[in-house]
């Protein structure tokens, strides 16, 4: 502790017995008070404690700088008996004081009787202290957890005193309180702070998920109107177009446009977790329309595709779109696997069971692929995690959401022989 030799004392001390006791009292109550104010009231709760110890002692001038590496000692709390004399914040005090912040951030208490007997390389802060006021100062750092967070200080304006070692310790426990008030406040401000990124990052993770279901969703819709645009072109440009053939085209090119606006509807209101328009849906009418709309792909790439619905089959109580649109998901994922299948027919199939037992309708998409690898299984629905080169992942994810959101399971294993299967598990509703 640095300490400016002692001079007499002007302005008297209570007796240091009578002193020590109301002080501890004076710190258990400030102790207390920072517990109980909420964050929002810590700074009003600081000064006011500033002021009432202050005024305790017949001191003139309390203040609190507090410490940011980036922008170093900056004032942010203070009283004086005289409200003109309290320091502003536009003061910088690592210019005006920078000895007594070095002082103060290696850790050491400065307990000044007179600006004139700061050591020599203390010339500037001697100059400052002269030019705003206190005859006689303490300085004690802030800390916290080991670190220094910012240094407080009492004054006196107008008389020169010495400032008794007990006196000293009391101020250091004070200082040590303040340091939980601030930590507090700098706790809650962080929070908010990773709260707001979070919150960000949240916001943008949702809008890229959001963007690349879209993007995969509309693949399939925007393929078949192009396919059919570009024929129609060629069926108008030859000598004799067939209007007939350029009309089904056209209609194809509607329905799929139609469906591509179902698909946008539903992918927001997915993500908005609106509430699902649900109706009766008859499974075996269902698969045969995703089987009409996968059709052509399979003949492209030379797939075998089987719809087999076995009887009797209850209908489900579903948003029709959303099921058929997972379905035709864990169809395209089972066309990729097989895809590279040179050795054996490439085979996909579509089976339908109902179970009395379970009061629910298990859909199966079997492939005949090379399967799925142990290690991969526990991540294959996972939003963007592929293992296909030009792969987004979300094709599974969504496929999963959607079957959940219609309170059913959505689960892989290996066949027996080869390939793999994913099961559609949904409850029959009691309604229907």
């Amino acid at each position: 502790m640095n300490e400016g030799p002692k001079i007499a004392v002007t302005s008297a001390l209570p007796d240091s017995t009578e002193y020590a006791h109301r002080f501890e009292m004076l710190i258990a109550e400030l102790a207390q008070a920072l517990v109980r104010v909420t964050v929002d009231e810590m700074d009003a709760e600081i000064n006011r404690w500033l002021k009432r110890i202050a005024t305790s002692l017949g001191l003139d001038r309390s203040t609190i700088a507090e410490f940011n590496p980036a922008t170093g000692l900056v004032f942010t709390h203070g009283w004086a008996r005289d409200p003109d004399r309290i320091i502003s914040s536009a003061i910088d005090a690592n210019a005006v004081l920078p000895w007594t912040k070095q002082q103060m951030l290696a850790g050491e208490t400065v307990a000044m009787s007179s600006p004139d007997r700061l050591p020599e390389e203390a010339a500037v802060d001697r100059a400052s202290f002269h030019r705003y006021g206190p005859k006689s100062n303490v300085m004690v750092p802030i800390r916290v957890g080991g670190n220094v967070i910012g240094a407080m200080s009492f004054a006196s304006l107008y008389q020169e005193r010495s400032w008794r070692p007990d006196i000293v310790r009391h101020f250091q426990a004070v200082a040590q309180v303040f340091g939980f008030g601030l930590e507090r406040k700098r706790a809650e401000a962080e929070t908010v702070r990773l709260r707001s990124e979070l919150n960000y990052v949240s916001r943008a993770t949702t809008m890229g998920e959001l963007a690349a279901s879209i993007a995969h969703e509309l693949n399939q819709p925007l393929g078949a109107i192009l396919n059919n645009a570009e024929a129609i072109q060629a069926i108008l440009e030859s000598d004799r177009p067939d209007l007939v053939e350029a009309k089904a085209g056209i209609a194809d090119i509607i329905e799929d446009d139609n469906r591509a606006r179902d698909i946008i509807h539903r992918v927001w209101a997915l993500f908005r977790r609106d509430k699902l328009t649900r109706s009766r849906v008859d499974v075996a009418e269902m698969l045969g329309e995703v089987s009409r709309m996968v059709r052509r792909e399979a003949l492209i790439r030379s797939i075998s595709l089987v719809v087999d619905v076995k009887p009797p089959m209850p209908p489900i109580f579903a948003e029709r779109i959303q099921v058929q649109q997972a379905i035709m998901n864990l169809v395209f994922n089972a066309f990729d696997a097989v895809a590279a299948v040179d050795d054996r027919p490439r085979e996909v199939r579509i089976e339908a069971i109902s179970s009395a037992q379970t009061d629910a309708v298990q859909i199966l998409v079997r492939d005949s692929g090379n399967g799925i690898a142990p290690e991969t299984m526990p991540k294959i629905f996972d939003a963007f995690f592929t293992t296909k080169p030009d792969g987004m992942g979300m094709g599974l994810a969504i496929a999963k959401s959607i079957i959940a959101a219609h309170g059913g399971t959505l689960s892989a294993s290996p066949n027996s022989d080869r390939g793999a299967t994913f099961e559609i598990s949904v409850p029959i509703s009691k309604a229907l």
